[in-house]
């Protein structure tokens, strides 16, 4: 017992709890921050390109800084602009939906009265439909004044965060070299080539796990709205965000959406529909399955278990942005027990 009450162990003990404090506390609400360095990160070999062109650093950041957001605000604007249009067509034909999907549920009691015991019947005839009136008046309160009321309260915040990450953004693309500088500065020259080896590790791996994500994303939304277009579904750009967006979420996917949507088309007598996004899931499958190893490669280096316990773990502590940055900390740790900066006595 008593040899492992040293110095060295101790000061490991502190540096992990000071870790954990700062991952459950610091970092939820430094995400901006975070943001914005690893962008940062990501356009400093551009920047650094161009300042060999131009000889200065300051103009090559204020060029590429202001063409970010030039090209970024048009899109967004683009964007925004067709998906509140279609998201009012979408909520005002979705209680007609559900509406049609009751009617469909109590067409059906007398085909289970005819298989099932009358008592038997009408009780699960009665939980589905309330299941399904329950579904529509939580949509209905969701898009209430009251929450539509609390989303624009939460506006300042929301503006104020983006504020700090455009400010943090353009000063760390101008100070990535003097962070460089400092941290030399004050670090052993064989200290600083492993925090050096393991930046380097790091950034290619998070910048290459976030860049594949971002591609196999687009993907996936381009196959998504292509076929909905083909398959001539309304509201066909709001949908192919939504599955976007579900697709992005960790063990649920695509399909997660697509199928029971079949379901449903085959439930209020559109077996047609319901084929084709049956063949539209399959479709989202198979691209998946075979693009994402040839996107991700092996520069990420993270196994799907691991990504999941990470994944779990974030979200258990940071909530919904914890399943993003659950891995991004496990790649972290992951690089500097591998680059043994931190030695134990067990295999890595």
């Amino acid at each position: 017992m008593k040899k492992w009450i040293n110095k060295r162990n101790i000061s490991i003990f502190i540096i992990a709890i000071l870790t954990i404090l700062f991952i459950y506390f610091i970092i939820p609400i430094s995400i901006p921050l975070i943001t914005a360095f690893i962008i940062a990160l990501a356009f400093n070999p551009l920047i650094k390109r161009l300042t060999n062109k131009i000889n200065s650093r300051k103009w090559s950041v204020i060029i590429i800084y202001t063409s970010l957001l030039t090209i970024s605000g048009f899109i967004t604007y683009l964007f925004l602009t067709k998906l509140i249009d279609q998201i009012v067509l979408f909520i005002k034909d979705l209680p007609n939906k559900i509406n049609k999907l009751i009617k469909v549920i109590e067409q059906y009691n007398d085909k289970m009265k005819a298989v099932l015991p009358d008592e038997m019947a009408t009780t699960i005839n009665k939980e589905l439909q309330n299941f399904v009136a329950s579904m529509r008046d939580s949509i209905s309160h969701y898009f209430s004044v009251e929450n539509i009321t609390e989303v624009v309260s939460s506006l300042p915040g929301f503006i104020i965060s983006l504020v700090v990450f455009l400010v943090a953004l353009f000063l760390f693309m101008l100070e990535i070299p003097n962070i460089h500088k400092f941290i030399k500065k004050h670090l052993y020259p064989n200290t600083y080539t492993q925090v050096i080896t393991i930046y380097n590790k790091i950034s290619h791996s998070i910048l290459g796990m976030i860049t594949a994500t971002v591609i196999l994303s687009f993907i996936t939304w381009v196959f998504t709205y292509i076929g909905l277009l083909i398959i001539g579904v309304d509201s066909a750009f709001v949908i192919s965000l939504l599955i976007w967006f579900i697709d992005i979420l960790p063990i649920v996917g695509a399909t997660g959406f697509t199928i029971p949507w079949a379901a449903y088309a085959y439930t209020v007598g559109d077996p047609t529909l319901g084929i084709q996004l049956i063949i539209l899931s399959i479709v989202l499958l198979v691209q998946r399955k075979v693009l994402e190893p040839k996107i991700f490669g092996t520069g990420v280096g993270l196994t799907p278990l691991p990504t999941l316990i990470s994944m779990f773990i974030g979200l258990k502590l940071m909530g919904f942005l914890g399943f993003f940055i659950g891995p991004l900390i496990l790649i972290v740790i992951k690089t500097i027990l591998e680059s043994g900066l931190i030695k134990t006595d067990f295999k890595i």
